[in-house]
Parts: C-alpha cells; sequence; structure tokens
C-alpha cells in the first residue's frame, strides 16, 4: 500500500510541477509574488518529488520521520497530501472565485444563454445526424 502512495505521490508531485512552471511562464507579466509563488511551490515540488523518487528507486530504505504508533494514516499518505495541498495553493489562491462571483457569473451566462436562444438545433441536411 505504501508502494501505491509513493508512486502516487511520484505523479501528482510531477503533474503539480509542470503546472507550476507553467502557470509561472503563462502569468509572468503579472505581479512578481505570484510568479515566485508559483516557482517556490514548483521547487517544493521537485523537492518532494525527489524524496519519493528515492523511496521507488529503493536509494532510502524508509521515510526518516517516525508517527506515534496507532494513527490511522502512514507517512506516506501523509506526504500525498501535502504534495497536492502545497502543488495547488499558488494556483488556488491567485485565481480564487467567492461565491457571490460564481452567482453573478452563473446569472451571466444564462442571461446570454437565453439572448442567443440556446437550444438543440438539427440539422435537416447532415445525413445520420442522430444515428445510433
Amino acid at each position: 500500500m505504501t508502494s501505491l502512495f509513493i508512486t502516487l505521490t511520484l505523479v501528482i508531485t510531477g503533474f503539480l510541477l509542470l503546472l507550476n512552471v507553467l502557470f509561472a511562464a503563462l502569468y509572468r507579466r503579472r505581479q512578481r509574488i505570484e510568479v515566485f509563488s508559483y516557482l517556490g511551490a514548483g521547487l517544493i515540488e521537485i523537492a518532494i518529488f525527489i524524496f519519493a523518487l528515492l523511496l521507488r528507486v529503493g536509494v532510502l530504505r524508509h521515510i526518516p520521520y517516525h508517527l506515534p504508533p496507532g494513527l490511522p494514516i502512514n507517512r506516506a499518505e501523509i506526504g500525498a497530501a501535502l504534495a497536492i495541498g502545497i502543488g495547488m495553493f499558488p494556483a488556488a489562491y491567485w485565481h480564487r472565485t467567492s461565491f457571490s462571483q460564481m452567482r453573478e457569473r452563473m446569472a451571466q451566462d444564462a442571461k446570454t444563454l437565453k439572448e442567443r436562444e440556446a437550444a438543440v438545433r438539427i440539422r435537416s441536411s447532415a445525413p445520420g445526424e442522430w444515428m445510433n
């Protein structure tokens, strides 16, 4: 089970590392602190990635942090949760939306759809469009 979480941590950290680097490149014209937060999270993600890779390859034999006995979670699960939280934090912080903004956007979208007569249109000239 620990091996599964280490592999999962590798996949998650690799993806979030690429995502943070991509966001840093896409949003490089914004505030410097935003770009640095993406790069900082990317650096932490690469450190977690390297640590998980060393565990998976077998260079490190065990995780050198001992938890009290009897906990319902293990160290690999904690590592996977930290990897997800740290990697997603900058994007979630800088691109957050409040519920009031969500309601406003949904109302605007509904209004736009009504204005454009959003409905299913079936073209009669398209043979076999609704074939099963």
